[in-house]
């Protein structure tokens, strides 16, 4: 597993580790409480083209989910998973930003 300043993201590490699983996904943004205050719909919807987890400063790290269109990215410190729905995970990072990911759906 990878260390970044010093220590190691077990739960952050494993997205990177399997982002193959993710890339062709779908990443949706949800947006901010800041954009809610004024009234800006933020709701958008990308393909993941990659995950990575990356040194943020001195002391911490940050997780981004990049998109063909748009990335959505947080601290490891003020991020973290809130739920989700079916085959989706959900994430809520700075000021209330709210994003999810989902796989992409297999072909049979």
């Amino acid at each position: 597993m990878k260390e970044i300043n010093g220590r190691v993201y077990p739960l952050w590490n494993q997205f990177e580790e399997r982002k193959k699983e993710w890339i062709g996904g779908l990443l949706e943004d949800f947006g901010g409480n800041f954009d809610k205050k004024l009234n800006i719909n933020s709701n958008t919807v990308t393909e993941i083209t990659d995950i990575t987890l990356e040194p943020n400063g001195e002391t911490s790290a940050m997780f981004s989910v990049e998109g063909k269109d748009f990335s959505c990215r947080f601290d490891v410190q003020v991020g973290g998973i809130i739920g989700g729905e079916k085959n989706w995970i959900t994430f809520q990072g700075y000021w209330g930003h709210i994003w999810r990911i989902k796989q992409e759906e297999k072909k049979e």
